[in-house]
């Protein structure tokens, strides 16, 4: 409702809106333009839609692999690869942070969008749901598959993933969301208005002496839609992937 209530820098505790302006999102689109007339709310926007989309796919690509082969192949190695790659998500992100800041520095990715994406292209959480979920998959299929004379690859892209698609879905909707919601590491990587997301562009609205409630609520909503249209769009397989992949 703060949304479209007249922005007056004052904070509004009624529940009903005494006037009714779409003027605010207007202004808070507009808004990162007094700092620098090239950016905008939605320049922002496309980094965030552009970092999610290539670490979710990128990651799932990775954790698929890792999760196929951890659950269908024998190699030396092989358990403590896993256990290694749940030991991860033991670590708190905050206990890693200046390291990883480190070599973003000397690899030269400091404030750009890269520093967004690498770090974050595979995860161990990500190998355990599709190791879960491909143990949970008969060896008829594979063994058939064989047969006909397809390779490795074939059988993980062609056959094993789509099987898995509501691990695939849940896996979607956990990196997206987990990438959107970053704020941390960006304030620690970024400094071109540029190249922020929309979450830095939202603190914009915050400042020492004053709050603009108004322009902050309306950027808060076109940060919450994609969201709300992606879990919208996969809850049906996000609920049966999450289900799958633990009792796998």
């Amino acid at each position: 409702m703060r949304s479209i209530e007249p922005d007056t820098g004052i904070e509004s505790y009624s529940l009903l809106p005494k006037s009714v302006t779409f003027d605010n999102y207007l202004l808070a689109w507009n808004y990162p333009s007094v700092i620098d007339e090239k950016v905008t709310l939605g320049t922002m926007l496309f980094n965030s839609l552009l970092v999610a989309s290539v670490v979710t796919f990128v990651s799932i690509i990775f954790d698929s692999m890792a999760g196929y082969a951890l659950a269908r192949k024998n190699f030396v190695g092989k358990k403590l690869l896993f256990w290694l790659a749940l030991s991860t998500l033991m670590i708190p992100f905050y206990a890693i942070a200046i390291p990883m800041y480190i070599i973003v520095i000397r690899m030269g990715m400091y404030d750009s969008l890269l520093s967004l994406i690498i770090p974050f292209t595979a995860s161990g959480f990500g190998v355990f749901m599709f190791r879960q979920s491909f143990l949970s998959i008969p060896s008829d299929f594979e063994q058939a598959a064989r047969a006909d004379g397809a390779n490795d690859f074939y059988i993980y892209w062609r056959i094993m993933l789509p099987m898995v698609k509501p691990t695939v879905a849940t896996m979607i909707v956990f990196k997206v969301l987990w990438s959107w919601g970053q704020f941390f590491w960006p304030l620690l990587v970024i400094q071109d208005y540029s190249k922020m997301p929309i979450n830095l562009g939202l603190a914009m609205f915050r400042g020492h002496n004053i709050t603009r409630w108004g322009l902050l609520c309306a950027g808060m909503v076109v940060a919450t839609i994609p969201i709300l249209v992606l879990f919208l769009t996969c809850q049906k397989w996000y609920v049966e992937g999450l289900s799958g992949g633990l009792k796998g």
